[in-house]
């Protein structure tokens, strides 16, 4: 991603998640405000409705205590007849109230005695259903079907008072405007909701107005709302209810008591859909048009702040691309901005120049050296290598394409080609040469030994980028060592080399070492209690002994070293490339090989040795002589410390 798009959209990102977080933040605290909002007014509005239904309730309570304590209506009720008084007095009051339906004085099987409107000598069908409601609350019921579930034919809602075996029975209108429930709350709506009103009966028979319905829990859910209306105390609220509708949606209700003990429960309920974020709406949508608006100016502005902030960028990845291509005197100009970007310019500038001059003193270390660097990139698939490999070999690559390089087309002695040729595909899988030393035909037609050391460039994820390499040759030093050997003077006794032979070829590993840029060990070893052997049993089973010593010594060390008679019964060991052959293992393997001992006339023979371990790292320059004292200096530190071991130095 470009800069300039990153930035734009970094800009963009930072100003308009916060707006948009804050956005749905604030919509989420206004819903919740909203809805909190919501479920206080359905519990006002309950209470609210507890204080009306509570009024008229009263109201009917004075209608049956205005009835009863007129005399001809007491007498009439205690002897079961009626007078002309009573009845005219109980049809003048239902005439004058409005919410009055009739007023009727019944006897135990359900006639009328005495009544309004004509109510007078008739009977009232199922009237034993009455005698399951309490005296002096206001109930509803069904006279038709009181075991109705849905609307019934004949709604009443009515009072009833006993005086002996005779009852009071006062009914109120229902449906029209003019009707008591209308006047008490079926006329209350807020929102899309309403106001229903029940009675204290066992099924909560309830009433909504002219959609009037018999029982509570054919609307409402039994399980939502028996308990909290069972338990609901005198002039109390309930929580708000959560439940869903026979419409499939969410609904809040709230009930409250009042009437005593027999009193009615106004029920105030409202779908949650489309009003509970009524109070939030106007507010929240405020806030989505300025976070929008808000919006166009941070992106806007986003736009021309990483169009000028880039610009210079621009400039100096062009003069970049100069130099990549090869214009090594292009520069950035240093005006291109006097802030940040022009001090950046500035060492850019002067980065340049120090590659440039590193780059000639690089190129002329390289022509002056004898050494060859080559670099392989596993990228492009080219091999490039130092001006002086001219000098050195006649091959000349038709391209920088590694299937046309010395790498590939070398000509190498028959005896190394094989080794070269596994060396060579370990590199290109980004495996690096270790210390190989191979015979390579030169500009004259000879073979010469090159010693290869290579280092692995790796990607952040461990992905070989190229291979950089050296070619040293180390000819001179190999050829050296081979003369050693073939000239070489051993010991009589043990075959291995004397001791001036032992220090020539210890010399020219050193030498070798330093090409290699490699360690190597020097061991010191001198038999313990030598003068045993020679006492006990003889100076021939001496001899034998120094010989078992040095086939020991000269089978563990043969494969990376060689060894020889120092002089008596002192050898020493040298072992090459020590940071891959530790010399201590092979110390331990000499003591424990000799710790088996071999059969000497009959007599089977153990030996043991002290060992001291003197190592070049570094330092190429130390003579022979001096590293030989110090494996001396370490092996007479066992000596004295029990012998048969090894010391470090």
């Amino acid at each position: 991603m470009k800069i300039r798009t990153m930035l734009m959209a970094s800009a963009m990102l930072f100003a308009i998640v916060p707006m948009v977080i804050y956005t749905v933040f604030a919509n989420t605290v206004l819903t919740k405000n909203g809805d909190e909002e919501f479920r206080k007014t359905i519990l006002e509005m309950a209470d609210n409705e507890r204080y009306t239904l509570q009024t008229y309730i009263d109201t009917a309570t004075k209608h049956a205590d205005t009835i009863l304590n007129y005399a001809p209506v007491q007498t009439a009720l205690s002897t079961g007849k009626t007078s002309d008084a009573a009845g005219n007095y109980i049809s003048m009051l239902a005439a004058n109230d409005e919410t009055i339906e009739s007023i009727m004085l019944v006897n135990s099987s359900g006639d009328v005695f005495c009544g309004s409107s004509g109510k007078s000598n008739t009977h009232i069908d199922n009237f034993e259903a009455y005698s399951s409601y309490a005296e002096g609350a206001l109930f509803f019921n069904d006279v038709a079907n009181p075991n109705a579930t849905g609307g019934g034919t004949n709604p009443t809602m009515f009072l009833r008072r006993k005086v002996g075996d005779n009852t009071l029975l006062v009914n109120y209108k229902m449906g029209s405007t003019k009707g008591y429930m209308y006047k008490t709350s079926a006329g209350s709506t807020f929102y899309n909701g309403a106001v229903a009103v029940a009675d204290s009966s066992e099924n909560h028979n309830y009433a909504r107005g002219e959609n009037f319905k018999i029982r509570l829990y054919y609307e409402f859910p039994e399980e939502s709302f028996k308990s909290v209306i069972d338990g609901l105390g005198e002039n109390s609220v309930s929580p708000i209810i959560t439940y869903t509708g026979k419409d499939g949606e969410q609904w809040y209700a709230s009930v409250s008591r009042t009437g005593g003990e027999n009193g009615l429960y106004a029920i105030a309920s409202c779908a949650v859909k489309g009003n509970a974020n009524s109070y939030a709406l106007p507010a929240g949508n405020g806030i989505v048009v300025a976070t929008v608006l808000v919006a166009l100016v941070a992106i806007a502005g986003a736009i021309v702040v990483s169009v000028l902030t880039t610009k210079p960028l621009k400039v100096i990845e062009e003069t970049l691309e100069k130099v990549r291509r090869g214009d090594h005197e292009a520069r950035i100009p240093t005006a291109v901005s006097n802030n940040e970007y022009g001090q950046m310019s500035r060492a850019f500038n002067n980065l340049l120049d120090e590659i440039v001059v590193s780059e000639d003193r690089y190129r002329t270390i390289t022509e002056m050296s004898d050494n060859i660097i080559f670099e392989w990139n596993f990228k492009t698939n080219e091999v490039f290598f130092t001006n002086n490999f001219n000098k050195k070999f006649s091959y000349r690559a038709p391209s920088d394409h590694f299937g046309d390089s010395f790498l590939l087309k070398a000509k190498l002695h028959e005896e190394d080609a094989e080794r070269y040729k596994e060396d060579l595909e370990k590199l290109s899988h980004g495996e690096e040469f270790k210390h190989n030393e191979y015979r390579m035909k030169n500009i004259y037609g000879d073979y010469i030994w090159v010693l290869i050391r290579t280092a692995t460039l790796k990607d952040k994820e461990g992905n070989p980028l190229k291979i950089v390499g050296v070619m040293l040759d180390i000819d001179r030093a190999k050829k050296s060592e081979q003369q050693l050997t073939a000239r070489a003077s051993f010991d009589a006794l043990t075959e291995l080399y004397n001791r001036e032979t032992i220090e020539s070829q210890i010399d020219n590993e050193i030498n070798l070492s330093e090409a290699r840029k490699s360690e190597m060990a020097v061991l010191f070893i001198d038999v313990d209690d030598f003068k045993h052997y020679n006492d006990q049993f003889s100076h021939a089973t001496g001899d034998q002994v120094l010989k078992f010593v040095a086939r020991t010594i000269k089978s563990v060390v043969n494969e990376f070293g060689f060894a020889g008679r120092y002089g008596g019964d002192e050898f020493i060991a040298c072992v090459r490339n020590a940071e891959i052959n530790d010399p201590t293992r092979v110390a331990q393997d000499i003591i424990s090989k000799l710790d088996e001992g071999f059969e000497c006339d009959g007599i089977h023979l153990t030996v043991s040795v002290s060992i001291g371990i003197s190592m070049i790292k570094d330092d190429y320059n130390t003579r022979v002589e001096y590293i030989i004292g110090k494996a001396d200096d370490a092996m007479y530190s066992v000596k004295k410390n029990g012998k048969s071991n090894y010391a470090y130095i």
